[in-house]
């Protein structure tokens, strides 16, 4: 048995993290107040961050803190302000999605250790090792990837990079970052922290009426023998938008089926039905395999099932003056959550029920087969089903009364040699002339000296980093360590201020930060803008003769146009699309679109090529060009989310010429799971979308064409026709005119 993965919990408020660690997480996650891809949920303030941070390292736990947006260019000053403060938190490690976000991190704010958001789309072997190149801690893996591509990744994954798994909880039918629908349909961006979760909703189709985008959930529970003996390193439970009873049965149920296998795969078959017990109180959808098998992926869609989470537990037969009246399949307490659901399949209200009567008197339980009126101030309809999403909760509000922030933390760099020891603390410097003999056998060595000091105690001070350099070949006594030691503290606790703590450190990463937002760096534009146009094979060119020609793979393009990448390749399709790469650099091919951040390892044996971005790599904000010019990209396509403002904004302020994504009908939202149908999908406004299938992916596209206006700055524009006629009238603005959410 390969050693124990890390059990990794959602943890969307301080109750929530507390709830985590008790039922026997190693290791939480969970967001700010901003800049985090569930922004619906309560998330932490600062303050609450501090204290379950400070928690968790007293109980030997681990918090990674999700930055996993993506960022604007307006909001690049508050990033910078976000990021020095999480440096000077300390999580274990921070989630980011945007490249914008890994470049600010690694170039101004090196404290933090990074972990790649299974948005950042690192679902391969060129993946992990671009990972490995950025000095990535862990990537978390495409859920749609499955676990034969999984478990050849494991096999070329680089040393240093842990990979990450989700094992349980709702699943998004599109592949992580690349879902452009909520956005689409209303500004409110999924990319964002803020999808309003149109995957869940009823669609018109030629097969009927159903819910053709919404997946089952996920549950992993009798594949974990298979995937602790795979290697990957931590196995993620979702559900940030969960409450505290939710994390406390997966948590609690994962944790005996893993404590279990640890010891034999027999143990593990005995506890697995109180395991499925345990996880049977979370409230979820229907479980599945997700799409870690290809038989779980083909059944992953009920379209004639309703897209809702929880447990059925009755329906609205009456709606009254406060409230409605409920008749119950399921027994519902006071304290329960329940979820009022249209039969329309638009999201209903979230109740929590805290009052039900049956005639004058009060009533504390309803049990299936009886009827009770439930007070609330929410609109239902009548006809709506009614389902229990969450027990009532545990009161986590005396512990969390009594959690205490963080030591003030400290950085020292000590040096050592034969005569005298010397240690830095901010402005603080202390010497003390030493007189020590060559070691016979066991030298010091810096990372013993920095140990040393970093598990030191310093009463209301922390040291959490400590650089050490050891000079010579020298013995020093424990003896002697533990007196120098302690004549250190009493000098720093003598002499500290403000200006030695991490805080002073951040505050000028903080100013070098924002330094480099003001350096007017933006590249030179001509005055003729470049037209490009993706033109499959035996599709008429537009009028003119002046455009660059893009074609897929499948498309073949010539040496004088440019290639195209899929944005994603499995693992085990990787070698086939290096091999179509090879043959067009042989053919004379000098231009290359790449559209993930893992195409950059898989191009790097040909420092010729020319490298341009495409939909959907995203690029949002001026720090994310940055890092792409350190690979050699030439060109940076601005991502068609954004709003007028802000791609001006980005154009004016990148350091590479910017083309502008002008017309087309984008991808929408892109899946291997099978769709049960064809054609058009209608919602129930009238929206009309088509659905087109390629090979293992199914793609939702808008009936309506992407079309807008040229943007002042913008060195390249470009038309997509690989759905779309060159001319079209039925057209839509996406965001241009309003605000990105």
């Amino acid at each position: 048995m390969n050693k124990l993965p890390e059990l990794l919990a959602p943890a969307g408020n301080p109750s929530c993290a507390l709830a985590a660690f008790d039922a026997g997480a190693d290791a939480i996650y969970c967001g700010l107040k901003q800049f985090n891809a569930r922004e619906r949920t309560e998330n932490f303030s600062d303050e609450e961050m501090d204290k379950i941070i400070a928690y968790a390292h007293k109980n030997g736990k681990k918090v990674y803190v999700t930055l996993n947006t993506l960022i604007k260019e307006s909001e690049l000053p508050a990033l910078g302000e976000t990021l020095a403060l999480l440096e000077e938190l300390n999580p274990d490690a921070l989630i980011v999605q945007d490249a914008g976000v890994l470049y600010a991190a690694k170039r101004f704010f090196p404290g933090l250790t990074i972990h790649a958001s299974t948005q950042m789309g690192l679902h391969n072997s060129a993946g992990l090792e671009f990972a490995a190149q950025h000095n990535i801690k862990r990537v978390i893996l495409e859920r749609q990837a499955t676990l034969v591509e999984l478990e050849r990744m494991m096999k070329k994954c680089p040393p240093g990079v842990e990979t990450e798994m989700f094992i349980h909880g709702a699943l998004c039918c599109c592949i992580s970052g690349t879902c452009l629908l909520s956005s689409w349909l209303g500004g409110w961006s999924g990319n964002r922290g803020k999808c309003k979760q149109p995957c869940r909703r009823r669609y018109h189709a030629e097969e009927g009426n159903g819910f053709f985008l919404s997946a089952q959930d996920l549950c992993m529970l009798d594949a974990l023998p298979r995937i602790i003996r795979s290697g990957v390193s931590s196995l993620k439970i979702e559900g940030r938008l969960r409450r505290n009873d939710y994390v406390t049965h997966t948590v609690r149920a994962y944790r005996m089926a893993l404590d279990a296998a640890a010891v034999s795969e027999e143990a593990f078959r005995a506890v697995l039905p109180e395991a499925k017990e345990e996880l049977a109180k979370s409230c979820g959808r229907k479980w599945s395999g997700g799409f870690y098998t290809p038989e779980s992926a083909r059944d992953l869609i009920k379209f004639d099932a309703l897209g809702a989470s929880g447990l059925l537990s009755g329906k609205v037969t009456a709606v009254g003056q406060g409230g409605f009246t409920f008749s119950a399949s399921k027994r519902i307490h006071l304290g329960d959550l329940i979820r009022v659901q249209p039969r329309s399949g638009d999201e209903g209200p979230a109740i929590s029920v805290t009052r039900m009567s049956r005639g004058n008197e009060p009533v504390r339980t309803v049990r299936p087969g009886e009827t009770v009126f439930i007070h609330t101030d929410k609109a239902v309809t009548s006809g709506s089903l009614v389902y229990k999403t969450g027990e009532s909760e545990t009161d986590y509000s005396r512990r969390l009364a009594a959690l205490t922030p963080q030591k003030e933390r400290l950085a020292l760099q000590v040096e050592i040699d034969q005569n005298h020891i010397a240690i830095q603390c901010g402005t603080l410097c202390w010497n003390k002339s030493l007189s020590l003999g060559e070691a016979a056998r066991h030298p010091l060595t810096a990372d013993r000296l920095a140990e040393e000091f970093k598990n030191a105690n310093y009463d209301s001070l922390s040291v959490t980093a400590v650089e050490a350099k050891v000079s010579g070949n020298l013995f020093l006594p424990a003896s002697v360590l533990k007196a120098i030691r302690m004549e250190f503290k009493d000098f720093l606790l003598a002499n500290y201020t403000e200006e030695q703590s991490s805080s002073a450190r951040y505050r000028k990463h903080l100013e070098e930060y924002n330094k480099a937002l003001h350096t007017n760096s933006a590249s030179k534009v001509s005055h003729v803008v470049e037209q490009s146009v993706i033109l499959p094979r035996k599709h008429p060119r537009p009028p003119g003769n002046n455009w660059k020609i893009i074609r897929e793979i499948k498309d073949a393009p010539s040496p004088h146009e440019e290639l195209l990448l899929p944005f994603f390749i499995p693992e085990t399709e990787l070698d086939s699309v290096k091999q179509a790469i090879d043959s067009f650099v042989k053919k004379g091919g000098k231009t290359v679109r790449i559209t993930s951040l893992h195409h950059l390892t898989m191009l790097a044996e040909y420092p010729d090529l020319h490298l341009n971005t495409c939909m959907p790599l995203p690029v949002c904000n001026s720090m994310a060009v940055r890092l792409l010019k350190e690979y050699g990209i030439e060109k940076v396509q601005l991502w068609l989310e954004l709003e007028k403002n802000e791609l001006q904004s980005l154009a004016e302020n990148s350091v590479l010429p910017a083309e502008l994504y002008r017309y087309g009908r984008p991808v929408l939202l892109t899946t291997r799971a099978r769709i049960p149908a064809k054609g058009k999908l209608t919602d129930a406004r009238g929206m009309v979308f088509q659905l087109e299938k390629d090979g293992m992916l199914t793609s939702l596209r808008s009936d309506k064409v992407f079309s807008i206006p040229s943007v002042h700055n913008c060195y390249g524009e470009l038309w997509d026709l690989r759905a779309a006629g060159y001319g079209e009238k039925d057209t839509a603005l996406f965001n241009f005119d309003y605000e990105l959410r």
